[in-house]
Parts: structure tokens; C-alpha cells; sequence
């Protein structure tokens, strides 16, 4: 592997892979707040006598009156809240709607959205239908293309789906195509 096709693949994993960087400072930021107050509630415990005294005696008063309890029940499910969302960002993929392609001399990144236009738009001129008649949906293996087709004018499936098939081939993207044509047409 030559330098230039090592860059080409760290900067197209860098474009097709969102980062997690908002959620990785949420965590820090919640950890350092923790520690500030454990820090500031320990030197606080251990400085002033009357702090002390005022602790002790307001645990015991929420222990006597069950609220301690309660206190404890709100905090464990926050955090556990907590612990589920942090556990999703971290496990979720968070991969971005592009593909890739190298080759020798250059790198390329297209966005899904630009390969759905493509295959609508030949679609559309293969199916002599209107462009506002089909929609795709660009999925990571899978083509779905929604056809409505106009009333009274039928529509030959095998030349959609060859169509989706041979616009993917001539871009260079491998998907399966799967079409879905609506029983209802539209009045044109």
C-alpha cells in the first residue's frame, strides 16, 4: 500500500464515520463536575465542624423519614438513564449516508442522497414516467425504489429494476435493488 492510498483511506473514514466528539465531552464534563463536588464536599467535611454536624444530622433525618430512600431511587434511575444513553452513543454505528471508492490516483465520496437521484432520475426516463413519480431511498445494501405510476399506463417492472441495476453498475456502487410499485396510480 502506497502513502497516498493510506491518506486516501484515513480521510475517507474520517468522511464516512460521524464523530463522537459532543458526546465524549458530555462525559468528561459530567465527570469533572462529579469530582469538583466530591472534592469541594470532602475538604468542606473535613474543615468545618458545623458542616458536619449539619450532614449527619439531615442524613439521619431522610433516613428516619423514608425520603432518604426516595433520594436514592431518583438518583439510581437518572443514572441509569444516563448510563443507557452513553451506552447507545458508544455502541450505535454512526456512519454517515456516503460511500466510497479508490482507486490509483484519487479518492471518491458520494453522498447517498446523489446516488438516489441518479437511479430516480434514470428510473423516470427508462419507466417514461414524471421524476415526482419515483422515489429512492439509498439504504447501505439495499436500493428501495417506490414507483407510482400513472393511471392507465403500465409499467414494466423488469425495466425499472433494470434500470436501478445498470445506473448502479455505471457508477460503480453494488447494491440490490428492490422495487416497490404502488397499486394505485396517479392521474397525469
Amino acid at each position: 500500500m502506497t502513502t497516498q492510498q493510506a491518506v486516501y483511506r484515513r480521510v475517507l473514514r474520517r468522511e464516512t464515520h460521524s464523530p463522537r466528539t459532543v458526546s465524549a465531552v458530555m462525559v468528561a464534563s459530567l465527570l469533572f463536575i462529579v469530582l469538583i463536588a466530591a472534592i469541594t464536599g470532602a475538604v468542606w467535611w473535613l474543615m468545618d465542624a458545623g458542616f458536619r454536624d449539619q450532614a449527619t444530622a439531615w442524613i439521619s433525618a431522610q433516613s428516619e423519614n423514608g425520603g432518604g430512600q426516595t433520594m436514592l431511587t431518583a438518583t439510581g434511575a437518572i443514572s441509569v438513564l444516563v448510563s443507557l444513553l452513553l451506552l447507545v452513543l458508544a455502541l450505535s454505528p454512526g456512519r454517515r449516508a456516503r460511500r466510497t471508492r479508490t482507486t490509483e490516483r484519487m479518492a471518491l465520496l458520494v453522498d447517498d442522497g446523489v446516488l438516489a437521484d441518479a437511479v430516480a432520475d434514470a428510473v423516470a426516463v427508462r419507466g417514461g414516467i414524471s421524476r415526482r413519480q419515483v422515489s429512492v431511498t439509498v439504504g447501505r445494501r439495499v436500493v428501495t425504489v417506490r414507483i407510482t405510476p400513472t393511471s392507465g399506463l403500465p409499467l414494466d417492472g423488469a425495466e425499472a429494476e433494470a434500470a436501478v441495476t445498470e445506473t448502479l453498475a455505471e457508477i460503480g456502487f453494488a447494491a440490490t435493488p428492490r422495487l416497490i410499485v404502488a397499486p394505485r396510480g396517479v392521474v397525469a
